[in-house]
């Protein structure tokens, strides 16, 4: 319902002034709207988990309730009740369209100047107004002795003392020592042209967008049917400089500081203006388009010559890093238990690749027999594609600076041989991976230069990681904790999935399987855990997601429970149809579709191929660890590599060829 004339005129007046309006006319609106505010707002936040938040452009205490005869918290509801208002959420019940008609405010102590104001403000300072919006913008000065200069004017001796003013402050200032015949006749002064406080249109007048998406799931479907438009993103944008640069005023905040923040918020409300003066229905008010990646904000040291989706003509550095024992609490001399699994993958051709701390093991698992085994490395294992194995540092992939066709943090490894990969990257392997320059920014960066940003925007929270992936490396999950967040599609940059909907217990019906390793302690959490033990696939327009509950759940529902020993690391294979675990103990895989288990491999065959003699100091075990992955491997090395690459003396090195050098076993397997 649009909104009433009166207040439609006013609204129109105020956002789209025409060009004959005088200032005291567009002051005396600003004052009508003013006194029509039903309160300030006090968040920028709009909505939580689409219910409007309270002090927000979308609250229900300042614009009226979202459901007729009902107040927020559904205290009162019915018609008994209409015209009380709620003493616990303070929202008037009525059924009338108080949302179409009331207002609100956004209080600026500091001012903010409205652009149909700044020709008379312009002229009562004697500047043009080229001159007035530089000063606003911080881009001139003025100095002690009235003279008006750039900010970065060659001729003027710029030193630390040196008394300047910029920005709306110093504006408002300066119009306070003048006089206007004409402000003065309607009881106004010329300071008033700068205003402190901004009119909030109702919230009909900025509605949801509500997107049908037939094709979609419904997770999809009611994570993405109402979104907040450009207008509200401006009003947000502006409310929170407003706010903070009310804060800083209190703090009485250092003169540079203030006058940086006065310049953002009059960005933001040319910014908010500019959209607010178009009608409700324009399209430049409504939401971005969810398709497609948006193009790559350019870093530090990028090239800038690149144009996003342009295939990079880079070559892959090599192999990645060993391991970084010192900073790892594991148990590699333990007899009973081979290392702490890290990763793990499903392979083409019945093969699993096993990501330990020290070690990497490629799989036969039907027969259990161990392919090759070498050290690991510091990267982390993203998936299979074929033969290959990819692998991505924690922070992404980085051009080098000196090479620009070289690229580092990402890597392949040919599981056919065991050999990375030198050379230029193959066009049919993905390489979408999360890349992070701060721990609270990330984007879903691709081998093309393409970038999308997970946050807010698609529901995966602060600091947003990568916890797993589908197989066919479209589907990443993201959050900043393995039980929360979002599922992301790479091919458009946004989610698909909420893993807050998958919270329905499981039945009294459902199959369970049991695993054999060590549980999880009373907090289900498991001792020097390093796995998350998360698993997502799309199979046959079917979602399929292992949590760390462990609950496999398809299309949210939960079809299969694991029970018994705890899950480090998962992975579906290219089918989405079985399911690889992995703990300390066993490696096993499940059929997914008929709730199975089809082998459950022994792991703990492989501790005494990783032991080492307790006589070697714990530092030298690691890196011979590191950098060869079993004793076996260090045996097989000449003294005089052992001592140069490990730092071992000659009584460490005797005792290390002192111990028998056990071979990597085949795994026990059981299950048929």
């Amino acid at each position: 319902m649009p909104a009433p004339p009166d207040l439609r005129a006013l609204l129109d007046a105020f956002f789209a002034p025409p060009p004959g309006l005088r200032p005291a006319e567009l002051l005396r609106v600003a004052a009508e709207l003013r006194a029509r505010s039903s309160g300030a707002l006090t968040t920028a936040a709009m909505l939580d988990h689409r219910r409007p938040v309270e002090g927000g452009a979308w609250c229900p205490r300042l614009f009226g309730p979202l459901q007729p005869l009902r107040c927020g918290c559904g205290r009162l509801v019915g018609r008994e009740h209409r015209g009380e208002t709620c003493d616990r959420c303070h929202v008037l019940c009525t059924d009338e369209p108080l949302r179409d008609r009331r207002v609100a405010h956004l209080d600026v102590p500091f001012g903010l100047v409205h652009p149909a104001l700044a020709p008379r403000i312009a002229a009562l300072l004697g500047l043009e107004r080229d001159q007035l919006r530089a000063v606003l913008l911080g881009e001139a000065v003025f100095l002690a002795d009235g003279r008006l200069v750039a900010q970065d004017d060659p001729d003027v001796d710029w030193n630390d003392d040196m008394p300047y003013e910029t920005g709306v402050r110093a504006v408002r200032r300066r119009l306070a020592a003048v006089v206007d015949r004409e402000l003065a006749a309607a009881g106004l002064s010329p300071a008033d042209l700068v205003l402190t406080s901004v009119p909030v249109p109702p919230p009909g007048e900025r509605p949801l967008h509500h997107e049908s998406h037939p094709h979609e799931d419904r997770w999809f479907r009611a994570l993405w049917s109402e979104r907040v438009g450009r207008d509200n993103e401006a009003i947000a944008a502006l409310t929170v400089r407003a706010i903070r640069g009310a804060r800083l005023v209190e703090l009485d905040a250092p003169t540079i500081v203030l006058d940086r923040e006065c310049v953002a918020a009059q960005r933001a409300f040319e910014a908010a203006l500019d959209l607010l003066a178009r009608p409700p229905g324009d399209p430049a008010r409504a939401p971005g388009p969810l398709w497609g990646w948006r193009p790559a904000p350019l870093q530090e040291d990028d090239d800038e010559d690149h144009v996003p989706g342009a295939l990079y003509r880079f070559h892959l550095a090599g192999a990645p890093a060993v391991s970084d024992a010192h900073d790892r609490d594991v148990h590699h001399r333990a007899p009973h238990r081979p290392e702490v699994p890290r990763a793990c993958v499903l392979a083409d051709g019945d093969r699993a690749l096993v990501q330990l701390a020290y070690l990497m093991l490629l799989v036969h698992w039907p027969t259990g027999h161990v392919l090759w085994t070498m050290p690991a490395t510091e990267a982390r294992l993203l998936g299979a594609r074929g033969d290959w194995a990819l692998f991505g540092d924690e922070y992404g992939r980085q051009l080098d600076d000196d090479d620009p066709e070289l690229l580092r943090g990402l890597y392949a490894l040919d599981l056919t041989s065991g050999t990375w990969l030198e050379g230029p990257y193959p066009d049919d392997l993905p390489a979408i991976f999360v890349e992070k320059s701060e721990p609270e920014d990330a984007w879903l960066t691709d081998w093309r230069g393409q970038r999308a940003a997970p946050g807010d925007a698609d529901c995966s929270g602060d600091r947003p990681d990568e916890w797993a992936r589908s197989p066919d490396h479209r589907y990443l999950w993201m959050s900043s904790s393995p039980d929360d967040g979002a599922i992301v599609d790479t091919e458009r940059g946004l989610a698909v999935l909420m893993l807050s909907h998958m919270r329905e217990p499981a039945g009294a019906d459902v199959p369970t399987v049991a695993l054999t390793g060590p549980e999880r302690d009373e907090d289900g959490e498991l001792d020097d855990q390093r796995g998350a033990g998360v698993a997502i696939a799309r199979s046959r327009g079917e979602w399929r997601t292992l949590l760390p509950d462990g609950r496999l759940r398809r299309d949210g529902r939960v079809a299969l429970v694991f029970t018994g020993g705890a899950i480090e690391c998962a992975a579906f294979d290219a089918t989405g149809d079985r399911l690889l675990l992995v703990n300390r103990d066993a490696l096993h895989v499940v059929d997914v579709a008929r709730g199975l288990p089809l082998v459950r491999l022994d792991l703990r065959p492989l501790a005494p191929a990783l032991a080492l003699p307790a006589s070697l100091p714990r530092e030298l075990a690691d890196l011979v660890l590191a950098h060869h992955g079993t004793l076996a491997a260090a045996l097989a090395e000449p003294d005089a590599l052992l001592q140069e690459r490990v730092g071992l003396d000659d009584a460490q090195l005797a005792d290390l060829r002192a111990e028998p050098a056990p071979p990597v076993p085949a795994l026990l397997r059981t299950c048929s």
